[in-house]
């Protein structure tokens, strides 16, 4: 107990526990986000992709590089909670919310990706 702590009454009572993390408890959310990356890139690297458009390329390139980190990671049997969560700040959707019209063939693909992110904070 700090002295803020103190000077405020808060007791030993106020002060948050972080839950024990388990790999193993993880592990199935990890990979339903490892697959689910994969298949968005696998979706935006096809033959009629805006390839000249360097962003494209750039976020096809994140989308692997974080699926690579998190299969890493996974092969690890004692990765940390901290180590997810390093790789966790690499990975984002190519969109939150509506689809922009270019991007709605991919609709499907993107939410999955939001859902295997939001399943995996919930599993932490």
């Amino acid at each position: 107990m700090g002295f803020l702590d103190k000077l405020l009454g808060r007791g030993d009572d106020d002060v948050a526990t972080p839950t024990e993390f388990s790999p193993e408890a993880v592990r199935p959310a990890v990979s339903e986000l490892i697959g689910a990356l994969s298949a968005l890139a696998d979706a935006m690297d096809v033959e009629d992709a805006p390839l000249s458009n360097p962003g494209w390329r750039g976020r096809i390139r994140d989308l692997r590089n974080a699926s690579g980190s998190l299969r890493v990671m996974a092969r690890n049997p004692a990765f940390t909670r901290d180590d997810l969560f390093e790789v966790l700040t690499t990975v984002r959707p190519i969109y939150r919310g509506a689809p922009p019209k270019d991007f709605a063939h991919l609709a499907e693909l993107n939410e999955r990706v939001i859902a295997a992110i939001d399943g995996l904070y919930a599993a932490i």
